[in-house]
């Protein structure tokens, strides 16, 4: 059956950057058919056709780097200097189980659903756990198993992760793709790195890592390497354009010409780093030297929350006021990197709305104040809209979200199940 949703706000966020007053989508399967001006629409035979009363729609939101099976460290110790090693490393080690990673990643997936995203690219352990809970949801994934040199929750070596992500293959279909995650530089050895990125290649995988994210990880790299870890990783070349590199906050202008010349994919999570007091990336300078860049929220853990509409508004302010340039990172400039530029950094048909791209699909009700008036559509996006103007969500064709409301499953039993899972990690937390 084909759905087609008429009279909308329609932001296709395609190469012409299209936006039509008053357009139509057309969608059949998993798969757009048309987009147009409502002047042009001809009916589609046995169509199911929506009124969409001048709501926004758009690609629905692509988060290219979180740790939902974090969730259960959300709100735990954020104000606390030493909190990595006082809470996240230790209770990880010795409570984080399969069965509380399936139950954040259902809670993690619904925020994700309810704030407009439709794709996350997830970096965490025990993955077979998150695609379980991506198929039940009906989100889009990529599912990157975590690789460390030391033993950690579902490994005990580098060894044993690699053939983790190997059994993760075989669960690859139309919605699910896996990642080698190789958690940084500083953790993973250099030959390690080396052989991710080799098998990611060989495998037709993407792959991701934390990069340049720490003072005391820029400290290291310039005592031992005498260079920045951008560059170590170019002299070694690891620098492809298969990876993507979360956060990227300290770069030179060597770094960002090494970057943009290797095709690496650099995630900026304006949040989680502005919360952590690590600084702010240059994602402007980054973006005019053409290097990609795409957003993401990190972990529920880091940013807290998953919604892409306060990385879109955080990251236009931090650029403005680090530039002192009112004008710099038009809002249209950065709705690209939360859809199109990362369909194409995870180099997939989705992030537009054109003919033959996957069918994800956000619309955005204007009538809350927060949305009056429309005087440009992409400044609504990104300066006013809020989760609570989210209205539907397609997923590969599929409805997730219906009138704010999951499709799948209610929220009331998904925070239930996770209220019990989370039982003894609780108890932990607070010994």
């Amino acid at each position: 059956m084909t759905t087609v949703l008429r009279h909308a706000r329609l932001v296709t966020m395609n190469g012409a950057m299209d936006y039509f007053s008053d357009g139509f989508i057309a969608f059949s399967g998993d798969t757009i058919l048309a987009v147009d001006d409502e002047k042009n629409y001809c009916a589609f035979p046995d169509a199911q056709e929506t009124n969409m009363h001048g709501s926004i729609v758009l690609p629905a939101f692509i988060n290219c780097h979180t740790h939902l099976g974090m969730t259960a460290f959300r709100s735990l110790g954020d104000d606390m200097p030493d909190r990595l090693n006082r809470y996240l490393f230790p209770l990880e080690n010795k409570c984080m189980t399969e069965e509380l990673v399936y139950a954040s990643c259902r809670v993690g997936m619904a925020e994700l659903l309810l704030s407009g995203t439709a794709s996350a690219l997830d970096m965490y352990y025990f993955e077979d756990a998150v695609i379980q809970a991506a198929h039940e949801m009906h989100l889009r994934l990529w599912a990157g198993e975590t690789l460390l040199d030391a033993p950690h929750c579902d490994s005990c070596s580098f060894e044993d992760g690699i053939e983790r992500i190997e059994q993760l293959l075989k669960k690859t279909d139309s919605t699910t793709k896996i990642v080698c995650a190789p958690h940084a530089p500083y953790s993973v050895s250099t030959e390690h790195l080396k052989q991710t990125a080799a098998f990611a290649k060989t495998s037709g995988m993407l792959w991701t890592m934390h990069v340049s994210e720490m003072p005391r990880e820029i400290k290291a790299y310039r005592e031992k390497n005498h260079c920045t870890p951008i560059a170590y990783l170019a002299q070694n070349n690891l620098l492809d354009n298969n990876l993507l590199a979360a956060h990227c906050i300290y770069t030179e202008d060597n770094d960002i010409h090494l970057l943009a010349d290797s095709g690496t994919t650099v995630v900026h999570c304006p949040v989680a780093n502005a919360k952590s007091a690590k600084g702010v990336a240059r994602i402007r300078d980054m973006i005019q030297n053409g290097t990609a860049v795409t957003l993401g929220t990190d972990g529920p853990a880091s940013g807290n929350t998953l919604d892409m509409f306060t990385q879109m508004k955080s990251a236009v302010i931090m650029q403005k006021n680090l530039l002192s340039d009112r004008s710099a990172m038009p809002a249209a400039d950065i709705v690209r990197l939360a859809t199109c530029c990362a369909g194409k950094a995870l180099q997939s048909p989705i992030g537009m709305l054109t003919p033959g791209y996957k069918a994800d699909i956000l619309s955005l009700s204007v009538s809350e104040p927060n949305m009056i008036p429309v005087h440009d559509v992409y400044s609504v996006i990104v300066y006013s809209a809020q989760v609570q103007n989210v209205q539907h969500v397609w997923v590969n064709g599929i409805q997730a979200v219906k009138n704010h409301a999951l499709c799948s499953t209610p929220l009331s039993s998904i925070a239930r199940d996770f209220e019990s899972a989370s039982a003894a990690f609780n108890k932990a937390a607070k010994a």
